[in-house]
C-alpha cells in the first residue's frame, strides 16, 4: 500500500487559500463603497463649481458650443449623398433637431439646462443628431459658374444669394408648421428649374440617366423659370426602365419663361468673354470638357492633347425636355442639348419624326473635324408598317434658315459638305420624316352585246383593308375609310387614290345575271375572268410611282335572241304531230292509188 504523506500539508494550503479569498472579497466591497462615496463628493464639487461660475464663463461656454454646432452642421451639409432625394419625392422637408433632445446628455440632477437648451461642454458635445438641416442647405459654391473676374460673376453670386435667402425663408416657414406657407414654398420651387445639359454633346437628349448629364447630380444652381401649366407629360426611360409621366417633350421651349441671365427665347447662348454670359460659359465648358474632348478625339482622330478650351467660342443650349420628380432642392430640371461653336470641330446630328409624332427624335450623332464632309447615317428604319399603313423614310433635308426642321430641298449627294449657314452654331442638323406609301387604282366599265344598255348605271362596292383594319383612301376629293359605293356606265372610269401600299383592294359589282348580263373582269390587262368580284392582295406601287395606276376593267355583255315564231317549249309536240300527219298522208295516197 502506498501512503500519501503530504495530505496534511494539502489541507493546510486549502485553509490558507480560503482565508485569502475571503480577504479579497472584503477588500473589493470596501473599495466599491469608497469609490461611490468619492464620486458623490466629486459630483457635488462640480455642481457647486457650475453654480458658482461667473456669467462670463457661461457665455464663453455657450459660444464654444454654438461654434461646435455650426461646424457640425456645415460639415454635414457638404455630404452630397444626403441631398439626393427619392425619385418620387415632390417636396423637400426641413429637419430641425433641438440640441436638448440629444440622448447623449448626462442626467445630473444638480445641473439644469438653460432656456436655450445649452449644455455644459461635455466630451459628448460633438455627437449631434444625424444630418439636422442638410436638405435645406444651399448648394456649395462649386456649382456656381466660375471664372472671369467681371461683372457677370457678381450677377451669378447674386442669383446664388437670392436662392439661399429663399431657402432660409422656406426653412423658417416650415419651422412654424404653416400649411399655407408650405404650399407657397412648393409653388416657388415649381416655378424654378435647375439647368442640366449633355455631358457628351453627341449623347441622347431623351434619356433620364443622371450619368449622361452635367454637372453632376444635384449640383446645379443655374436656374431657369418655367410655366408647366397644362403641359403634356410623357414617359421617360433609363435603358429599359420606364418612368411614367416623367418628361415634357412637346413644345418644351414654350414652357420656359426665362433663362438664368434673365433672357428669353427658344435657346440660350453663352459666349466666351461676354460680360453677361461669360461666367456661365466658363462653368458649362469646365463641367463637360473632359467628356467633350475625349469624344472629339475618338470621332475625328485629333490628338486629345491638341484640343484646347480657347478653341471654343460659344455654346448654345437647346431645351429637349423638362423632367420632374428628380429629388433634391430643385425637383424640376431643364435638360438641354449643346451646340458648341469651335475652331477645330463640329457636331452632326440626324433627326427623324416617326409616323403620328409631332416632334423629331435624334437617331444618330457624330463629331467631325472642321472642313470634313459628312456621310449619311445608317441608323433608323427605312420602312415602317403602322395600323396596316406602310411608311417610308422620305430622305434627309437640311435645317431651314430659322434653324428649324426640314427645309424644302432634299440632299441627294453624299458625302455632303456642310454650308456656312449649317455650321453657324457648331451643329449641323439633318431632318427626315416618314410618309405613307400610296398607290392608285382605276376602275373602268364596259358594256357589250347588241342588247347591252350603255346608258345603264351599274353599282359597285370598293373596299380597302389590311386584315381587320379599315384603311383610308380617296375617290376624288372625298376620303373614305374601309369601303365606298360607286356607279359606272359604259366607258366610265373611277380613280381611287391614296391607297396604302400593302392593303387588300376588293371591287365587287352587283349581280346582273337576272337581266341576262354576263360579267367578267381583267386586272392589269391580263386574261379575262368570269365573275363580278376582283381582288388585289398586298397591293404595291407600279414603277415606284404613286400615280401609276392599277387598271381593273369590268365588262358586262348582253346579246339579243332572234324571234323565230316558235315556242321552244311546244316544238317537240308539233314535230311529232307533223310526222303523224305525214304518215297519214302517205297511207291515204297509196290507198287512193290502189282504188284508181
Amino acid at each position: 500500500m502506498i501512503h500519501n504523506h503530504s495530505s496534511g500539508k494539502h489541507r493546510l494550503w486549502r485553509k490558507i487559500l480560503a482565508v485569502c479569498i475571503a480577504f479579497a472579497m472584503i477588500c473589493s466591497v470596501s473599495i466599491s463603497a469608497f469609490a461611490v462615496e468619492a464620486s458623490s463628493e466629486t459630483a457635488n464639487e462640480n455642481t457647486e463649481t457650475v453654480q458658482s461660475g461667473s456669467a462670463e464663463e457661461a457665455e464663453e461656454l455657450t459660444a464654444t458650443e454654438a461654434e461646435n454646432d455650426q461646424s457640425v452642421d456645415e460639415s454635414q451639409s457638404e455630404e452630397p449623398a444626403v441631398t439626393t432625394g427619392d425619385e418620387n419625392t415632390e417636396e423637400p422637408i426641413d429637419v430641425i433637431e433641438a440640441p436638448s433632445e440629444d440622448p447623449e446628455q448626462p442626467e445630473e440632477p444638480s445641473v439644469e439646462p438653460s432656456e436655450d437648451n445649452e449644455q455644459p461642454a461635455e466630451p459628448t458635445v460633438t455627437e449631434q443628431p444625424e444630418e439636422p438641416t442638410v436638405t435645406e442647405q444651399p448648394k456649395e459654391p462649386a456649382a456656381t459658374p466660375a471664372g472671369d473676374a467681371d461683372a457677370s460673376v457678381d450677377e451669378v453670386q447674386d442669383v446664388e444669394l437670392e436662392a439661399q435667402a429663399d431657402a432660409q425663408t422656406v426653412q423658417d416657414i416650415e419651422l412654424e408648421q404653416d400649411p399655407v406657407a408650405v404650399q407657397e414654398r412648393w409653388n416657388f420651387y415649381k416655378k424654378k428649374a435647375a439647368i442640366y445639359y449633355l455631358a457628351n454633346p453627341a449623347g441622347d437628349p431623351w434619356t433620364n440617366d443622371t450619368g449622361a448629364w452635367a454637372p453632376t447630380e444635384e449640383t446645379s444652381n443655374t436656374l431657369g423659370t418655367i410655366d408647366i401649366e397644362n403641359a403634356k407629360w410623357e414617359d421617360g426611360y433609363v435603358g429599359n426602365t420606364v418612368y411614367k409621366e416623367k418628361n415634357i417633350k412637346e413644345n418644351v421651349s414654350n414652357h420656359i419663361t426665362s433663362w438664368p441671365d434673365g433672357s428669353t427665347g427658344t435657346t440660350w447662348t453663352v459666349k466666351s468673354g461676354n460680360t453677361t454670359t461669360g461666367s456661365y460659359f466658363t462653368f458649362i465648358l469646365d463641367s463637360i470638357w473632359e467628356n467633350y474632348k475625349k469624344a472629339i478625339s475618338e470621332d475625328t482622330g485629333i490628338n486629345i492633347n491638341n484640343l484646347d478650351k480657347s478653341d471654343i467660342l460659344e455654346i448654345t443650349l437647346t431645351p429637349r425636355k423638362i423632367s420632374r420628380d428628380n429629388g433634391g432642392k430643385y425637383p424640376y430640371h431643364i435638360d438641354c442639348a449643346l451646340s458648341i461653336k469651335s475652331r477645330s470641330a463640329f457636331i452632326l446630328k440626324f433627326w427623324v419624326k416617326n409616323p403620328n409624332d409631332t416632334e423629331y427624335t435624334q437617331v444618330d450623332a457624330k463629331n467631325y473635324k472642321t472642313g470634313d464632309s459628312v456621310i449619311k447615317t445608317e441608323q433608323g428604319e427605312n420602312e415602317k408598317v403602322i395600323d396596316g399603313i406602310t411608311y417610308v423614310l422620305d430622305g434627309w433635308y437640311p435645317e431651314n434658315d430659322g434653324g428649324g426642321a426640314c427645309g424644302d430641298q432634299k440632299i441627294t449627294t453624299w458625302p455632303h459638305r456642310p454650308t456656312d449657314p449649317e455650321l453657324a452654331d457648331g451643329t449641323v442638323n439633318f431632318y427626315a420624316h416618314y410618309i405613307p406609301l400610296y398607290t392608285t387604282v382605276n376602275i373602268k366599265k364596259i358594256v357589250t352585246g347588241n342588247m347591252g344598255d350603255k346608258s345603264k348605271a351599274f353599282h359597285f362596292k370598293v373596299s380597302v383593308v389590311n386584315g381587320n383594319i379599315n384603311l383610308p383612301f380617296n375617290i376624288g376629293a372625298t376620303q373614305y375609310s374601309g369601303s365606298a359605293d360607286i356607279t359606272l356606265s359604259d366607258n366610265q372610269t373611277t380613280m381611287v387614290t391614296k391607297v396604302p401600299v400593302g392593303a387588300t383592294v376588293t371591287i365587287t359589282e352587283n349581280d346582273y345575271s337576272g337581266s341576262r348580263y354576263t360579267t367578267s373582269y381583267t386586272i392589269g390587262g391580263f386574261d379575262s375572268t368570269i365573275g363580278n368580284t376582283a381582288e388585289i392582295s398586298n397591293i404595291q406601287q407600279l414603277n415606284e410611282d404613286e400615280n401609276t395606276a392599277h387598271e381593273v376593267t369590268f365588262t358586262n355583255n348582253k346579246d339579243a335572241i332572234p324571234d323565230t315564231g316558235l315556242d321552244l317549249n311546244t316544238t317537240p309536240y308539233i314535230l311529232a304531230l307533223g310526222i303523224v300527219a305525214a304518215g297519214a298522208g302517205v297511207l291515204l295516197f297509196r290507198r287512193r292509188k290502189r282504188w284508181s
